[in-house]
């Protein structure tokens, strides 16, 4: 966030870089509260780039790690592989997303930035059936949307804690 943490970028970096991890900076969405979405806190992972390429060179990687949405990279300087995910700044970021997200109270749900949700509740109580929670999971995947609605002017109904990460 700008003006937040932006100046733990490069600290974050070089303790990945020790410890051989990759690491992920995620650009922030309105899950919680849409206030936090003003230029005054918001960071393009555009800026964050930037940042990245001051340091050396910056190589794309052809294959992704992990099963998330980020893009990744090489900084080849500082021998860190940095992945960058831009829910709101990059306009394709929903083509690679293939998450879906199981809520506190036992609801599915296939985006962040929608209110969809599918009650699994039916499917696990009095006792679990499998082949019922099954076709809840495939009719809920096939109803993900195309996009998210955060650049909608998105509400949140829900805080993120109770959304699940």
């Amino acid at each position: 966030m700008r003006g937040r943490n932006e100046n733990e970028i490069l600290p974050l970096l070089s303790f990945a870089a020790e410890h051989d991890f990759a690491i992920r900076f995620i650009e922030l969405m309105p899950v919680s509260s849409t206030e936090m979405m003003n230029g005054n806190i918001f960071l393009p992972i555009a800026e964050v780039m930037s940042v990245l390429m001051r340091l050396g060179e910056l190589v794309p990687l052809d294959e992704p790690l992990g099963y998330g949405p980020a893009r990744y990279y090489r900084l080849t300087k500082i021998g860190v592989t940095v992945g960058l995910i831009g829910a709101m700044s990059d306009l394709h970021f929903c083509e690679r997303c293939n998450k879906m997200r199981l809520t506190c109270d036992g609801k599915l749900r296939p985006c962040l930035g929608n209110h969809l949700e599918t009650d699994l509740m039916p499917a696990l109580r009095p006792s679990v059936n499998e082949e019922e929670l099954r076709n809840l999971f495939l009719a809920t995947l096939a109803e993900k949307p195309a996009e998210h609605s955060f650049r909608d002017h998105f509400v949140p109904l829900r805080v993120m804690t109770a959304i699940g990460g």
